[in-house]
């Protein structure tokens, strides 16, 4: 894991946690959704990136004085991450990161696949004509050039990018709540798979051609290339999963 980690830091500056917020003052008022969501976020971004790795405890009197909040939003947090799957709370003994098995990740490759795929077959029949031009545009150039600084955190910020507003124009909301369920699992694997030597310029290159049978309206080519896509990614997976896990 130590040379992941190492590959991590040494390729993907972007993806360290924001700075703390400063600490509240006087009696806090009641968690805010915003709050508790924004915090969750940080950790799954730490959790993803292998700043806290699995088996790990999180200490809610420590992340509570980093964050400078109370307990009772830390622990509103930890309730968030355990509905994701990131985190188990044992009874009496606190909260750890939760590991990642080859089947679970397998599985989640599997519903990806078919599940985005239709999303993107969708988008590309309801977007009207130009929509992904900027799309294209940032995959054919600027994104490029990052890969080849070593700044895969553009990368991954533009995937995000282009997923939100896919899910946004499929417009189909019971396939969105289930691929949302299971990003949030997936998220941790596929920065990791990210890092691997030459997956995110392959990845920038197969979102391309996506992307250009989107813009053509040509929503069956589309949604092979997204599978092809997440199957890709599914191949490096199992070859590089001693290393990933």
């Amino acid at each position: 894991m130590s040379r992941l980690k190492n590959l991590h830091e040494a390729r993907s500056p972007g993806l360290t946690a924001p700075s703390k917020p400063p600490p509240s003052r006087g009696r806090e008022s009641p968690p805010t959704a915003s709050r508790v969501w924004r915090i969750a976020d940080i950790l799954q971004e730490r959790i993803a990136s292998q700043q806290l790795r699995a088996g790990e405890r999180l200490q809610e009197q420590a992340l509570a004085t980093e964050f400078g909040t109370s307990r009772t939003v830390i622990r509103e947090v930890l309730g968030s991450l355990e509905q994701r799957s990131l985190v188990q709370r044992i009874p009496n003994r606190g909260a750890y990161v939760k590991g990642l098995g080859e089947k679970e990740v397998l599985e989640i490759f599997e519903i990806r696949e078919w599940l985005e795929a239709l999303l993107t077959l969708r988008a590309t029949r309801n977007a009207p004509d130009g929509h992904w031009a900027r799309f294209l545009a940032q995959f054919e150039g600027p994104l490029a050039a990052s890969i080849q600084a070593g700044d895969l955190s553009a990368y991954n910020d533009a995937l995000e990018d282009l997923r939100l507003e896919t899910a946004r124009v499929a417009d189909n909301e019971i396939a969105n709540s289930f691929i949302y369920q299971v990003l949030d699992r997936a998220r941790v694997i596929k920065i990791r798979v990210t890092l691997l030597p030459g997956r995110a310029e392959a990845g920038r290159l197969l979102h391309l051609k996506m992307l250009r049978c989107m813009a053509a309206r040509d929503g069956e080519g589309a949604q092979l290339y997204k599978r092809e896509i997440i199957s890709s990614a599914r191949d490096l997976f199992v070859k590089y999963k001693a290393l990933i896990l």
